[in-house]
């Protein structure tokens, strides 16, 4: 499984790559700290699943996920964000969000759904 972070976040992308870096079964980590650097490395690289913070210097990139979506249709989309309100949940749930994790009361959660995701035959594999 290919995996794209997008974080402002030095640090937080940092930990986050090496963090799902260490699952079994993840082919590639790669980072991104802007939504135009995400779209260039989704479109190059083609990952199998995008983890989107929503606090970004551009501002709130859920109007991006299902454009995202729709030019890579295999794309899952996982939010992870310190601003996890229901309506937040909400709005990324209605443009397509796959799932959506707290970064400060689910991240386990979200490096065990991480796992999952990670085991053999998940995910269809293009050469």
């Amino acid at each position: 499984m290919k995996i794209l972070v997008v974080n402002d976040s030095e640090h937080i992308r940092l930990r986050l790559s090496w963090q799902v870096g260490a699952i079994p079964g993840l082919e590639q980590v790669w980072l991104a700290s802007t939504g135009v650097q995400a779209q260039k490395l989704l479109t190059r690289m083609k990952p199998s699943l995008l983890v989107l913070d929503l606090q970004l210097p551009e501002g709130d990139l859920v109007h991006l996920i299902p454009v995202f979506k729709s030019e890579h249709t295999d794309l899952k989309v996982a939010v992870l964000t310190n601003d996890a309100t229901g309506r937040q949940r909400l709005r990324c749930q209605q443009a397509g969000a796959d799932w959506f994790f707290d970064k400060s009361t689910q991240f386990e959660q979200f490096l065990n759904q991480l796992q999952l995701l990670s085991a053999p035959n998940h995910f269809h594999v293009s050469p």
